[in-house]
C-alpha cells in the first residue's frame, strides 16, 4: 500500500512544482535524462545477472513478450483507420505495451496472493518487462520518433542507448557466472532506486488534464488496449487455449492487466512520442486500474 501512495504523493509533487513560477519549465528533462541514463542501465546491471533460468520462467516471462507484441500489431493496424501520426502510434505502443509490472504490480501482488506471488512478479518484471523495454522498446521509439525511416540513425539509438548497452553487458555477466558482491548491490541498488520517484515527478510535471482538449480517442482506446485487451488475451491463451493453472499462470494475468509502465512513458516522452497522450496514459491509467484489477481478481479467484 504504500508504493500506491508514493505514486500519488509524487505525481501530486510534480503538480504542485509546476505551479511554482521559478521552477524551471523543462525540469522533466533533467530528471528524464537521470533515469534513462543512470538509474535504468542501473537496474540491469542489478537484477538481470540475478535471474535464475528455469522452467517456471517459461510462461510469467513470455505474458510480457505476448503483451508487447499484441500493442505493435493492434496499434500499427488503427492508426491505419483512423489516420494516426507516427508520434501518436509509438506512445500507445510504448505505454499499452508494456506494464507497470513492479511499482504498482508488487503491492498488488501481496495484497492478492501473498508474498510468494512476488517469486512470479520478480521473474515477470526482470526477464518480461525490463528487458522489452531496454531492447524492442529502444527500437520502437526509435522508429517512430523520426518522420523519415532511417535504419542507420535507429541502430545507432539502439547501441548508444545506456540501457541496452547495460542490458548486453548483464547479460554478459549472467552467462560468465557474475556474482553481486555487497557493495556492487548496495551501489547499483541506490542508483536504481531513484528510477521511481524521479519518473512519477516527472510524469506529473506534465500532466496537465484539460477536458477541452483532452485525446479522448486515443486515451480511451489506449487504457482500453492495457486494462481489459491486453489480460483478455493471456486469459484465452493461457487459461482456455493452454488449460494452465497455478500461481505461476494467475500472477501472470493479473500483471498484464497493470496499468501502463511508468518508463514506458518516460521513454515515449524523451523521443517525443506525443508526451501529452504518454503522461496522460499513466496519469489516469493508475487509478482506472484499481477497478479493473479488482475485477480481473475476483475472475481468476472465481476459478480456483
Amino acid at each position: 500500500m504504500g508504493n500506491i501512495i508514493l505514486i500519488f504523493i509524487c505525481l501530486l509533487a510534480g503538480v504542485l512544482l509546476r505551479k511554482i513560477k521559478s521552477f524551471p519549465n523543462d525540469a522533466h528533462k533533467v530528471l528524464n535524462f537521470i533515469v534513462i541514463n543512470i538509474s535504468l542501465p542501473a537496474l540491469a546491471l542489478l537484477y538481470i545477472p540475478q535471474v535464475e533460468v528455469t522452467s517456471q520462467i517459461i510462461y510469467p516471462a513470455a505474458s510480457m513478450y505476448i503483451v508487447f507484441g499484441f500493442a505493435l500489431c493492434f496499434f500499427v493496424l488503427l492508426a491505419k483507420v483512423f489516420k494516426w501520426d507516427k508520434q501518436t502510434t509509438g506512445s500507445l505502443i510504448m505505454t499499452a505495451g508494456l506494464c507497470n509490472s513492479s511499482f504498482v504490480g508488487f503491492p498488488v501482488l501481496v495484497t492478492m496472493f501473498g508474498n510468494e506471488s512476488l517469486k512470479t512478479g520478480v521473474i515477470i518484471d526482470q526477464v518480461g518487462s525490463f528487458v522489452i523495454l531496454a531492447t524492442f522498446g529502444v527500437i520502437v521509439s526509435s522508429f517512430y520518433s523520426s518522420r523519415d525511416f532511417s535504419t542507420k540513425k535507429m541502430i545507432k539509438d539502439i547501441l548508444t542507448y545506456p540501457s541496452f548497452i547495460a542490458t548486453i553487458l548483464a547479460m554478459f555477466l549472467k552467462m560468465v557466472g557474475f556474482v553481486h558482491t555487497e557493495t556492487t548491490s548496495f551501489i547499483l541498488e541506490k542508483l536504481g532506486g531513484l528510477i521511481v520517484i524521479l519518473a512519477i515527478i516527472s510524469v506529473g510535471l506534465q500532466l496537465k488534464v484539460s477536458l477541452r482538449h483532452l485525446p479522448y480517442r486515443e486515451l480511451f482506446v489506449g487504457l482500453l488496449f492495457k486494462l481489459i485487451l491486453a489480460p483478455s488475451l493471456i486469459f484465452l491463451i493461457y487459461f482456455i487455449i493452454m488449460n494452465q493453472r497455478g500461481m505461476e499462470i494467475d500472477v501472470s494475468l493479473v500483471e498484464s492487466a497493470m496499468p501502463p509502465m511508468v518508463m514506458g512513458s518516460v521513454m515515449a516522452v524523451t523521443y517525443d512520442l506525443n508526451p501529452k497522450l504518454a503522461n496522460l496514459m499513466v496519469g489516469l491509467g493508475i487509478p482506472v486500474s484499481f477497478i479493473t484489477l479488482f475485477l480481473w481478481y475476483l475472475l481468476v479467484m472465481s476459478l480456483r
